[in-house]
């Protein structure tokens, strides 16, 4: 058997690498070239949030940076949030955390600059219905999606699930209010685009 050190170590190198192909995309963004731009893009997100919302993320979110911290220091003492999974549940998690690494590399690089961490257009936004966004309108969000799955597979602990599973929440929450945006932007073009594409999943439609 595989010890739990090599899937918490599996897990931080992950998580690590998510924050350099993000961070290898973001910098090519005026907005995600500096700590300053980034929390600003961050302010900007939780501003959009109801006061209610905002109080139970920093509430999740405390909870979750604990779980994440006694998870990966793992001390003999706290046992009472792991899961009682097989090890083969572990390395699933490990490939599907893996995998979407590479996908969302090449979301990246047909999103290029238009990339943000808000809600909101870029100077001389284009609408991308190439590569992964062919047929698929928030491919981002189905990567990241997968890819959070997968470290919530690999550390089967419960705080972490709590906090990650609540991360897709808020980002599914968001796909809305981002197609709406869309809409207003491109009108009709993104309208013709929505009947040939899914939200998170390929369409079996076709408009030829």
């Amino acid at each position: 058997m595989v010890s739990g050190l090599f899937f918490r170590v599996s897990f931080l190198a992950l998580w690590l690498a998510l924050g350099v192909v993000r961070g290898y995309y973001g910098r090519k963004t005026k907005t995600h070239d500096s700590v300053a731009g980034v929390m600003g893009k961050l302010n900007t997100s939780m501003k959009d949030m109801g006061r209610g919302f905002l109080l139970l993320t920093t509430v999740v979110t405390t909870i979750g940076m604990i779980g994440l911290v006694l998870y990966l220091l793992s001390p003999p003492w706290w046992t009472w949030t792991r899961l009682p999974v097989g090890e083969w549940v572990q390395w699933l998690g490990v490939l599907l955390a893996v995998l979407p690494l590479f996908f969302l590399a090449w979301v990246h690089r047909h999103l290029d600059t238009q990339w943000s961490i808000a809600l909101e257009l870029q100077q001389g936004h284009k609408l991308i219905t190439t590569g992964p966004y062919e047929r698929i309108r928030h491919p981002m969000y189905l990567g990241v999606f997968v890819y959070t799955i997968g470290l919530v597979l690999i550390s089967l602990d419960l705080l972490v699930a709590v906090f990650f599973l609540f991360t897709i929440w808020v980002n599914y929450r968001r796909i809305p209010e981002e197609e709406q945006m869309m809409i207003d932007q491109f009108g009709e073009e993104y309208l013709e685009y929505v009947k040939r594409s899914g939200k998170l999943l390929p369409s079996r439609r076709r408009v030829d």
